[in-house]
């Protein structure tokens, strides 16, 4: 051991202070040691004579000791609690979203915009509501309806144990209170119409039994309408409804209620918070508040987006100019598939497009992958069968290819032979020459440009005309006055297609827009919408596909996609398929942005 250093070389002096401090630890391990054999005398006050005797260095050593080994403990802790237990979702935390427009209606007999529709989902329940796959899952009822044996009455029973956001007990009379409001003229409901043709009674406190006049295999979805409490409702009168307080402070029995509605001094609504209700049905939503904020235009909404003003937002790329990059780090994008489709309409009552063949043509040279790519820039899909149920749709086995060379034969076969001085196909004396209309949506009018040079390149002479909604439905529409139509054509969670493809719908103000009369058709879409069994519906409108694939009265040219951004935070989202942008929320109660953790 040396004590001095100075004068020693410089190896040597870091060697000796070494050696110095690896001695005074040694000693003060001995007086910890020694103290120890004598804890029973240990006093408090004795280790604090101990720690002033101390030098300098022995006290530094002393504490640095004491940390290390209380972060060594803690750290082993730490370890030893990851190692034997497991993460799960917790409570707690706030989601912000915001949407473009103002809430009006917070009813679900007289919601019908975005807003409105959004915040209803989530304040209110149906006896049935769709789940992960569309498919239609028990909400306040205990189950699927028990259907009478000629398929026109259906029984119910409710769950005893839903309580309305006052504490209140939900009960058959709701149910029925809502459906007879509905049905009121005077409340002017746009529901109404859907309810008409059916009665609704009251079995007893928890069951009902609903009876249609026709037996209707669609109806079923109807069950999915949002009930209201009578006790809050039945004090309005019809008259005074779209007055009343309650279409903002709405009293539902959903996963959330309204705790506050926030206003600018112009009246104008700027949030709406929503507390998870800790007695719903369906278990307390993990994500405690969730807050709705109200903008103006998309850029705003974007902008909030990106200075995390807002945790989430959505739009559809059909209709909006909104574009999101993806970032992983920050954000996680969903893009899912709507039953919603840009469809190119023949009118059928045209003397060319009444020829198969030339419908045939246009199909094979229709490129419905370049108009998804350059038009939507991907944003938009290949479009699955509408007619089919969601769960057997296969984009892969609906899409055709494009044969530009089989169209041409096909034109030839059929007499229209191209002119080599105009380059364009005439059948002796007639052009084919058509006229091509759509609105001036943006993606409508792209489309329908990139459309018509692809028709172009068969020698067709196309006229192609863009004009506002409104005179195209006026002059056009309604008239049938066009030769093709690119429209939009939006379908439910059921597929029935009557409204859009039967003959006796061929006439304003029905909806089928070609013209397209055919009895097998019209058979099958009776009788697939005639029952309730809904293998036999599956089965009805797979031929009924098949048929409308061969005669070809309009093409599926794209489907439309939703896209739903939100911030990485947001765990366990399941969004696969939506039949309406308003489901998007279905799962929120599951949602989380906290986490504890279980014993393994």
């Amino acid at each position: 051991m040396c004590r001095e250093v100075i004068g020693l070389p410089a190896g040597r002096q870091g060697l000796c202070v070494m050696n110095n401090y690896l001695e005074n630890l040694k000693a003060l391990y001995r007086q910890i040691y020694t103290g120890l054999k004598e804890l029973r005398t240990l006093r408090f006050s004795s280790l604090g004579k101990v720690f002033s005797l101390m030098g300098k260095k022995e006290k530094i050593a002393l504490v640095s000791l004491t940390i290390l080994a209380v972060i060594s403990f803690c750290w082993s802790l730490r370890n030893f609690y990851i190692n034997h237990t497991i993460p799960i979702p917790g409570f707690g935390g706030t989601y912000t979203e915001g949407l473009i427009g103002q809430p009006t209606y917070i009813n679900p007999l007289l919601g019908h915009q975005e807003p409105d529709l959004t915040l209803i989902k989530l304040v209110f329940s149906g006896l049935y509501k769709y789940g992960p796959e569309s498919q239609l899952v028990p909400d306040l009822a205990e189950s699927l309806p028990v259907i009478s044996q000629d398929q026109k009455q259906y029984t119910i029973k409710l769950k005893n144990n839903v309580k309305w956001h006052n504490d209140r007990q939900l009960t058959a009379d709701d149910v029925v209170f809502t459906i007879q409001t509905i049905k009121d003229p005077v409340y002017k409901s746009p529901l109404r119409n859907l309810w008409l043709y059916t009665t609704v009674e009251k079995l007893s406190d928890f069951e009902v039994k609903f009876t249609t006049k026709d037996v209707s295999g669609p109806f079923i979805q109807n069950l999915t309408q949002p009930i209201l409490p009578k006790f809050v409702w039945s004090k309005v009168e019809a008259q005074n409804s779209l007055l009343s307080k309650y279409n903002l402070e709405a009293v539902g029995s959903g996963p959330y209620t309204i705790k506050e509605i926030k206003k600018l001094q112009s009246g104008k609504i700027q949030s709406i918070n929503l507390q998870s209700n800790p007695n719903y049905y369906g278990g307390k939503p993990k994500i405690d508040t969730v807050v709705f904020k109200f903008y103006d235009n998309e850029q705003d909404l974007l902008n909030a987006f990106h200075s995390k003003e807002i945790m989430g937002l959505s739009y559809s790329p059909y209709s909006s100019s909104l574009r999101l990059e993806s970032n992983p780090e920050q954000n996680q994008i969903f893009k899912i598939p709507l039953p919603q489709y840009q469809v190119v309409f023949f009118n059928l009552q045209s003397a060319i497009l009444s020829d198969l063949k030339v419908r045939q043509a246009l199909s094979l040279v229709t490129d419905r992958q370049k108009i998804i790519t350059e038009v939507f820039k991907n944003e938009a899909v290949l479009p699955s069968s509408p007619f089919l149920f969601a769960s057997q749709t296969d984009p892969a086995e609906i899409a055709k290819g494009q044969d530009l060379e089989q169209a041409k034969k096909i034109l030839d076969s059929a007499g229209w032979t191209v002119d080599p001085k105009t380059s364009l196909r005439r059948k002796k004396t007639q052009d084919l020459a058509l006229t091509m209309y759509t609105n001036d949506m943006e993606m409508n009018s792209k489309a329908a440009q990139n459309l018509a040079d692809q028709y172009r390149a068969l020698g067709i002479k196309i006229s192609l005309n863009v004009v506002p909604t409104k005179n195209l439905t006026e002059n056009n529409i309604r008239s049938r006055n066009f030769d093709i139509l690119l429209f939009a054509q939006k379908f439910n969670t059921d597929p029935d297609p009557f409204l859009f493809w039967h003959s006796s719908q061929i006439k304003d103000p029905g909806l089928n827009l070609t013209g397209f009369n055919n009895p097998a058709a019209d058979k099958l879409i009776a009788e697939a919408r005639t029952t309730t069994d809904q293998k036999v519906r599956e089965q009805k409108y797979l031929e009924f596909d098949k048929l409308f694939s061969q005669n070809i009265p309009a093409i599926f040219l794209d489907q439309t996609i939703y896209v739903y951004a939100l911030d990485k935070n947001i765990k366990n989202v399941n969004l696969h398929k939506l039949y309406d942008s308003s489901q998007r929320m279905y799962d929120l109660p599951s949602w989380y942005m906290q986490e504890d953790r279980k014993w393994k």
